[in-house]
């Protein structure tokens, strides 16, 4: 308040040395000059009295948005700070969860031992290595022998569910593919996938094969069943929700899922690489995924490209 005071004192002592100036040019130069000098010392009192409002008010706005900025800013820190505290919590989860699950599993393997149940204790065993591989194994590449070994236990886990009502055969061309690399956790969710919405819904006995192939410098993974199949609507909807990597459901397939793995598979190796489906109604279904031949040379570009992803 002081300030805007000092401000239209000054401008009035302007106004006043023009003022006294004018008459003393009016006696001189005459009643025109005095007139102009009068007009100009007004617009000065009022320009000057202008630009300090106006600089007033900028350094009001200035303020405001330096409070709102400040306000912005600790709201983003304490956002950040519950992620971390969530992340820290879902940390600690992750570190109890699979301790207690292995233990219990382990008490149930030696329960059904004791008590001459050796199928019971077979597939607690194999439930241990199975979650074990979905949940403490933190590489992101692995070999494709760790993927096969992963999709045998659940296989056989599947086995004490569905009996002799499906059957899965396993097929490498040779030795060498085995050690090429591919994403953790990618054939099991399209095996159960081709389990569940393919053969179950198959009044035939069921057949998943796996066929894995080096064509060029790519591997060629196809998944098959002999179950129901899809249309072409849905067939041509699955496809476009891998191209666009959409998450939806299809009627044959849990597109999300898929959709994850072919997300994965082209953040990891480039958009020429992915999955790609074709199959006919009450004919069955194939998975194609095609990745590269990634060998343990080559396997460090791909685990850096990765963490840039």
């Amino acid at each position: 308040m002081k300030k805007l005071l000092y401000i239209q004192y000054a401008e009035a002592a302007c106004g006043l040395c023009l003022l006294v100036f004018s008459a003393c040019v009016k006696n001189t130069a005459g009643i025109i000059v005095s007139a102009l000098i009068s007009i100009v010392s007004i617009v000065m009192i009022v320009l000057l009295g202008k630009e300090e409002r106006i600089s007033l008010y900028m350094k009001a706005q200035l303020k405001k948005k330096d409070h709102r900025m400040r306000t912005e800013e600790n709201n983003d820190v304490m956002a950040l700070r519950k992620a971390l505290d969530r992340a820290e919590y879902t940390s600690l989860q992750s570190q109890i969860n699979p301790h207690f699950l292995y233990n219990t599993l382990d008490s149930i393997r030696s329960k059904a031992l004791l008590e001459g149940q050796g199928d019971i204790a077979d597939m607690a065993e194999k439930l241990a290595v199975f979650f074990r591989y979905c949940i403490s194994n933190r590489e992101h590449l692995v070999k494709i022998r760790e993927e096969l070994k992963h999709i045998d236990d659940y296989y056989h886990i599947q086995k004490f569910r569905f009996g002799d009502r499906f059957e899965m055969n396993i097929s490498v061309e040779n030795d060498e593919i085995a050690d090429f690399y591919i994403p953790r956790m990618t054939l099991q969710p399209i095996v159960e996938n081709a389990l569940h919405h393919g053969i179950e819904k198959s009044t035939r006995k069921g057949l998943i094969d796996i066929r894995i192939i080096e064509n060029g410098h790519d591997v060629e993974i196809t998944i098959s069943d002999n179950g129901a199949g899809m249309d072409l609507a849905d067939l041509r909807r699955l496809n476009e929700n891998m191209e666009n990597m959409s998450e939806t459901r299809t009627g044959r397939h849990n597109g999300i899922a898929v959709s994850n793995i072919n997300r994965r598979i082209r953040m990891t190796f480039g958009e020429e690489y992915g999955i790609h489906y074709r199959s006919m109604k009450d004919a069955g279904t194939d998975a194609v995924i095609t990745l590269p031949a990634v060998d343990d040379f080559s396997r460090s570009a791909y685990d850096l490209r990765k963490e840039e992803s």
